[in-house]
């Protein structure tokens, strides 16, 4: 049942995305994927991956995958050498934050992107997990940028290290720090994932039409331009709704439950339905919110990843204080 509605809800997202016009193409297959058992239609993956997983479901994860499953560890290297999970691989976090961000080799080098991944041993038929130090903002950036490429089971690890070492103190999974390298592999993107990208000259045409909503996971103090951070401009797009990211998280630093995420964004004034876009200043906030407004039932859910720091650098691109 559980897989069923999350197909109706994702062929849902597909058909509103496709009428929209607001993002980069997603591939039709999306509804399939959301029905997709790794058992019946691709033989080598046993386990399909919800969105986020919790500490405690990893080890079973790893038996139902064996050497299908590939977990990445996003921390600083050291901290993964001080400790981190049994069999996880390092991935230079700064390194990809860096190039998805850049120009030169942002989100539309999708070539090089899909030649990345599989340098990281990732095959189109592996479940991919990953996880931080606990902020889940990076875990969440490195999740997008996964699903953008056509990773088709990719999962966040709820909580990140700090609820691995819990985990691991309760015997329900192994820390090691013993390095763990994987081969290359050839990396075919399978179906984008649920959360589509959007590019500043498509938000802007979907604000002045009063199309989209605008979720802006900034703190209050960057929302209303007293942090300017290091933009020239400070304050906030047209209509958005401000709602720090922290608020998604609990005092754990985990997700809040669905019922909670739902609440809180209908509070703050997310309309369910119509197409929302997540930014924070520069994409792993708002890949963070993409991921906790999907799994509410809100949507189609947009990632406009290059963010307030993209958008106040083009004058034309209107800011408001208030």
């Amino acid at each position: 049942m559980q897989a069923l509605r999350q197909a109706l809800v994702r062929s849902t997202l597909f058909t509103l995305l496709a009428s929209s016009g607001l993002l980069m193409p997603v591939a039709a297959g999306l509804a399939a994927l959301a029905l997709s058992s790794c058992a019946a239609t691709a033989p080598r993956r046993a386990c399909a991956l919800e969105d986020l997983v919790s500490a405690g479901e990893v080890a079973a994860l790893r038996e139902c995958c064996g050497e299908d499953l590939v977990v990445f560890d996003v921390r600083e290297r050291a901290e993964y050498d001080a400790g981190h999970l049994d069999g996880a691989l390092a991935l230079p976090y700064a390194q990809w934050e860096q190039l998805s961000l850049s120009a030169e080799s942002g989100l539309t080098h999708e070539q090089a992107w899909i030649e990345r991944i599989g340098s990281l041993g990732v095959d189109s038929n592996d479940c991919v997990l990953v996880y931080d130090g606990g902020k889940m903002t990076q875990a969440a950036r490195v999740w997008f940028v996964l699903q953008h490429f056509g990773v088709e089971n990719v999962a966040v690890i709820d909580g990140g290290h700090p609820a691995l070492q819990r985990a691991a103190a309760e015997g329900k999974c192994a820390l090691s720090t013993a390095s763990t390298t994987r081969a290359p592999a050839k990396f075919t993107p399978g179906a984008r994932g649920a959360i589509g990208l959007i590019e500043r000259e498509a938000l802007k045409r979907s604000i002045e039409r009063g199309e989209a909503q605008v979720l802006d996971v900034r703190t209050r103090a960057e929302f209303l331009g007293e942090d300017l951070r290091k933009n020239a401009r400070g304050g906030h797009l047209p209509t958005a709704i401000n709602l720090p990211h922290q608020q998604l998280l609990d005092e754990r630093g985990q997700l809040l439950p669905t019922h909670e995420l739902e609440r809180l964004l209908r509070e703050a004034g997310c309309e369910r339905g119509r197409p929302l876009v997540t930014h924070c200043d520069g994409g792993g906030r708002a890949a963070l919110a993409a991921l906790a407004a999907a799994r509410a039932g809100y949507g189609p859910v947009l990632n406009y990843y290059l963010s307030f720091g993209d958008w106040a650098k083009d004058s034309s691109c209107p800011v408001v204080k208030d």
